[in-house]
């Protein structure tokens, strides 16, 4: 249900000879804290931006069979059935503990959360659409609806609240939205869920 492909493209400069690298995925983690990243297509873009490989850091290419400048492209190949988006919001340094930073999600090794030091949440609203038309490897796109959004209302990781926007068809066929905060649910313009700044999967 969950389940895809990325793929992971090395290309000579010279020869144009490629190298493919297959990796499942279960979920996107998208990095949201650079200036440039204001939406969801902001964030896939520099996701799948192309990497240069130069002369600090030449590839050995099995066409050319020789160290040369290369491209390298991490591309989505196989498309899941349902596809599942983390903005990285959270970061973290360091504290008496110990932490080991990885893809966005940080190891603890000491005994409390409140040994952590340097954490950091991104604030700024990050747009998304409806309706994802997310880029594949080979040029075609897939179309993905927009079902549910999991929010986190706070400064950090370790504090705050969690809330979700839920999206229901009804039995007329017309979608509704719906705000669940624990026990409280109440009904929502699509337009108040696009428009929430706090979004985080």
């Amino acid at each position: 249900m969950f389940g895809g492909y990325l793929r992971s493209q090395v290309k000579c400069t010279k020869c144009k000879y490629k190298s493919n690298t297959y990796d499942p995925f279960l979920d996107l983690s998208l990095e949201v804290s650079g200036k440039k990243v204001h939406s969801l297509y902001d964030a896939l873009e520099e996701y799948t931006r192309k990497e240069t490989l130069d002369a600090d850091n030449k590839w050995k290419c099995d066409g050319c069979k020789k160290r040369v400048c290369a491209t390298k492209q991490l591309t989505i190949f196989r498309p899941p059935l349902t596809l599942c988006i983390q903005l990285k919001r959270f970061s973290f340094g360091g504290g008496f503990g110990g932490f080991m930073h990885h893809q966005g999600f940080s190891h603890f090794s000491g005994k409390g959360m409140g040994m952590m030091r340097g954490e950091s949440k991104v604030q700024k609203q990050i747009q998304f659409p409806s309706t994802l038309k997310l880029p594949l490897s080979d040029g075609r796109k897939c179309e993905y609806q927009l079902t549910g959004v999991v929010i986190h209302i706070g400064g950090s990781a370790t504090s705050g609240h969690y809330t979700a926007f839920i999206r229901r068809v009804g039995k007329n066929g017309q979608a509704q939205w719906f705000n669940m905060d624990d026990s409280f649910v109440e009904s929502v313009s699509e337009k108040t869920v696009l428009k929430n700044k706090n979004a985080y999967v």
